[in-house]
């Protein structure tokens, strides 16, 4: 009798501490079994990881707008990593291929489940970079930890990439920009479910990096998406970037590349899409090494593009024209770049002696493949020259213009675009817009991961992301010092306070003693340089010069110019 009491007490504790480490959430699909975590600080929170919100992109659905996940039976265990999306591993040199192309999951964390006394917290709706070509929202890519110290609800969701998100035929075959409907699929999977979570469906703000940054700031244009999000962070890039948008021609012509590499006919669009159809998804990702024309450049070959005007379009419109329209989601924006962002390029330029030597020699020639800009424009010689003389002088490109280089990627890519973005939303929204530098180079540094080691390049591309996310996958032994961890608080309360606000500083305090101010619309556009945790500063005139070379310059004339709006 004693003996069958004991058993008893062991399996009923057994289970209570089962289910202390699990927990059920109902959603519209079913039932989810997620797990509790602890945060940076020691808080509880709830994960729910691998919860597909689509149905896998494969066979008949490959080229495809995602459709949404069907619902299942029983209890689907939500505590498990998910696969990439295919893609060439981004921390190997090998050009190894990684992935699966069952991979439309995305990732829930939260402080809390509904209950009577909770009130719904705002949402965080992050998009990973990685130039529409590598990324996961994987948690081992993007630990919540730190995040998930404020009240705040966090989704990460994975997206389709390179050929297989962004391929377009320029026509109903392939109209394109599937990996942004994933992502809108997505953001309308969280205003549907969120709820279950302890999200609030109605105050859901997208945060997105590099390329997701990008990808933020179109879901702020595209109609499918603009409803559904009340305001957006825009790190390091702009759905204005020369990059960030394909040229229907230049997207067409890498499609039938693509079949011409895989041995499928060209013509017509509907076979030969049936025939990529067939191929084995790490084949065709395996392609893309062969559009590079000089070292890794250009580093973006399938793009998003303006769709013919069909149902279910994302855009199809010129982004500048639709906020000139007034047709832009009108929520607080808040957007800004790194001090030396541009090192994304240089650092890996410098660790080739080769390429530094090819771009002295031959500047007009290797400076239009690895900006593509010289593509449709008729100035592209002059714009050259140009780009030489105002950021070299009549300098030799050597290892003593580093600085030089990374301020010309830094302005390019990033700078001009920023400019343009605020001043544009200033003139054409009404909700106020958060400008910033970021200028604090920590213990730890992207540069060398970028490719060279050996210099300081200052506060490089993506460095930011370290206090906001652990990043084991690129930096598994970084311990923050005593400083990096007060810029964690910084930047988190910052983030945090616009995603609930739609302000970074309602009030003032001991983390954030300054009052970020929106920018107003004047020549010198007002911004705040987060130089240091102790170091905060509003300032006038973001490098107002360069940004001015540049727009006048018009190096994408593919676009719409942008001189006469600013």
């Amino acid at each position: 009798m004693i003996l069958v009491l004991v058993v008893t007490i062991l399996l009923v504790f057994s289970g209570i501490f089962a289910n202390e480490s699990t927990l059920d959430v109902k959603i519209e699909q079913g039932i989810l079994r997620g797990k509790y975590q602890e945060s940076y600080k020691g808080r509880q929170f709830s994960a729910f990881t691998g919860i597909p919100y689509a149905e896998p992109p494969v066979g008949d659905l490959r080229f495809k707008a995602a459709v949404p996940a069907k619902p299942w039976d029983g209890i689907l265990d939500a505590t498990k990593l998910h696969s990439v999306c295919p893609q060439i591993n981004p921390v190997t040199e090998n050009f190894e291929i990684i992935g699966n192309e069952d991979c439309l999951y995305l990732n829930v964390y939260t402080p809390q489940v509904p209950s009577s006394e909770n009130q719904l917290l705002p949402v965080m709706f992050y998009i990973h970079g990685g130039a529409y070509v590598v990324g996961s929202a994987r948690q081992d890519w993007y630990e919540p930890d730190k995040l998930l110290d404020k009240d705040i609800v966090l989704v990460i969701p994975n997206y389709r990439l390179g050929p297989l998100g962004f391929l377009s035929t320029g026509d109903e075959v392939v109209p394109g920009n599937n990996g942004l409907k994933d992502v809108v699929l997505a953001l309308n999977w969280t205003k549907n479910n969120i709820k279950a979570f302890g999200g609030n469906p109605n105050k859901i703000t997208t945060v997105g990096h590099s390329a997701g940054s990008a990808i933020s700031q179109f879901l702020m244009l595209s109609p499918l998406s603009k409803d559904l999000i009340s305001g957006t962070i825009a790190q390091s890039a702009s759905a204005l970037s020369g990059w960030a948008l394909g040229s229907n021609e230049k997207q067409i012509k890498n499609a039938k590349r693509l079949a011409e590499f895989l041995n499928c006919p060209t013509s017509p669009n509907d076979r030969m899409v049936d025939c990529l159809r067939k191929v084995e998804a790490n084949e065709i990702v395996k392609q893309e090494p062969k559009y590079l024309e000089w070292a890794l450049d250009p580093m973006i070959h399938f793009k998003p593009v303006i769709e013919p005007d069909l149902n279910g379009a994302f855009i199809t419109e010129h982004p500048l024209d639709i906020v000139k329209s007034g047709k832009a989601a009108n929520v607080p924006f808040l957007i800004g770049i790194t001090t030396e962002d541009g090192a994304l390029k240089s650092a890996g330029y410098y660790h080739n002696p080769q390429w530094i030597d090819d771009i002295d020699r031959d500047f007009n020639r290797v400076i239009q493949i690895s900006l593509q800009y010289g593509n449709n424009n008729a100035k592209k010689e002059k714009i050259s020259k140009e780009l030489r003389q105002f950021y070299f002088g009549s300098k030799k490109i050597d290892n003593t213009t580093k600085s030089e280089l990374t301020n010309l990627y830094t302005d390019i890519i990033f700078l001009m675009p920023a400019d343009v973005s605020v001043r544009l939303h200033l003139k054409y929204n009404t909700q106020p817009v958060y400008y910033y530098l970021f200028g604090y180079r920590g213990s730890e540094t992207h540069s060398k991961f970028y490719g060279d080691p050996s210099h300081n390049y200052g506060v490089c591309h993506s460095d930011e992301l370290l206090y906001l996310f652990k990043l084991k996958q690129s930096f598994p032994n970084y311990q923050p010092n005593k400083t990096d961890k007060k810029m964690e608080d910084v930047l988190i309360t910052l983030w945090a306070n616009f995603v609930t606000n739609g302000n970074p500083t309602p009030e003032t305090n001991s983390i954030i003693p300054t009052v970020w101010e929106s920018a107003k619309l004047e020549k010198d556009l007002n911004y705040l340089f987060i130089k240091s945790p102790n170091d905060m500063q509003m300032k006038k005139g973001l490098h107002t010069e360069r940004a001015r070379f540049l727009e006048k310059l018009d190096m994408y004339s593919s676009t719409p110019t942008m001189r006469n709006e600013l």
